[in-house]
């Protein structure tokens, strides 16, 4: 080996190995101090790939909560609407017994006439600025992806209940739109009870057209009363299939979330343990190279030694 004044070599190895070791102990000091082991550009788009998805799941997932909401608002007008024909069933049957007097009849029929404006005003409900029963389907958002979509199927209670004629002619929602409704289903019986009574204009008068004032019109209730309580409790029955469905979709994101949660904790998240050690490994090569370079800095005070 050379012994030169101007170059001294072993000092020169001793920096880059200390400037390395200093760096891999700044980088480690900075793990610790951080919580995060992201030290590339690379990862960190990575983890920031990631974040991205979970806020989108989680805002997935208040969308859903929405919809929730949604149908329990639904669920809960329907509730009182079936509590309500159950009661005009009740007054129906009551009016339906030859013993009462017409007075008798016109009494029970001014709670009949409240509970029937309780009914045609809730299927008008709406929620957030939209109808609860027109319906309309709704699309909710239920994933990461535009494609992870959610259908609320719509409820349709907002039937045109007059045809171009003035006759009372329910139509059907179908896509066809086509024909009228079978006068044998449950739903056609639900409209039934909600038919308004016209005036000669064809007007509504705000009257229900089939009413419990006489023994003919209790009668006419009662034909159709008990089916429009099936329809409504069909509709109930589909609520609650939605909201099973709503429930099972928001498990399946928090599923999700977790997932990459943890797919981020172990690209971003220091390991403590293995960084510490790491810590004090390089901590000690930083004072070793520290007091090699010193040693290496005494090397050319030998040549003094030969001048002498």
């Amino acid at each position: 080996m050379t012994i030169s004044i101007n170059t001294n070599l072993a000092a020169n190895n001793a920096t880059v190995y200390l400037q390395a070791n200093q760096a891999e102990l700044d980088k480690s000091l900075t793990r610790l101090s951080s919580g995060s082991k992201v030290d590339q550009v690379t990862e960190d788009a990575e983890v920031q790939r990631l974040s991205a998805i979970v806020k989108r799941f989680k805002s997935a997932k208040v969308n859903l909560a929405n919809a929730m909401s949604f149908t329990q608002t639904q669920s809960g007008y329907l509730k009182g609407i079936a509590d309500a024909l159950e009661r005009m069933g009740e007054l129906a049957m009551i009016s339906n017994d030859e013993t009462k007097s017409n007075d008798d009849r016109i009494a029970y029929n001014q709670e009949y006439k409240s509970l029937y404006e309780f009914v045609d005003e809730s299927r008008k409900k709406a929620f957030n600025g939209r109808d609860l029963y027109n319906g309309e389907s709704m699309k909710v958002s239920a994933g990461s992806d535009v494609a992870d979509q959610f259908t609320l199927n719509g409820i349709n209670l907002q039937h045109t209940t007059t045809n171009a004629d003035g006759d009372w002619e329910p139509q059907n929602s179908d896509a066809d739109g086509g024909g009228a409704m079978d006068d044998t289903t449950n739903k056609y019986s639900f409209y039934a009870i909600l038919r308004p009574e016209l005036d000669d204009d064809g007007n509504a008068t705000g009257e229900a057209h089939f009413n419990i004032s006489t023994l003919d019109g209790a009668r006419n209730v009662l034909q159709y009363v008990e089916k429009a309580l099936l329809a409504v409790s069909g509709e109930r029955a589909s609520v609650g299939a939605l909201q099973g469905s709503i429930e099972g979709r928001t498990q399946m994101i928090d599923v999700a979330i977790d997932n990459y949660d943890s797919t981020r904790s172990r690209v971003q998240d220091v390991d403590v343990a293995e960084e510490s050690t790491r810590l004090a490994k390089y901590n000690i090569l930083v004072q070793s190279s520290t007091a090699i370079l010193a040693q290496a800095n005494q090397l050319p005070q030998n040549i003094l030694r030969l001048l002498n």
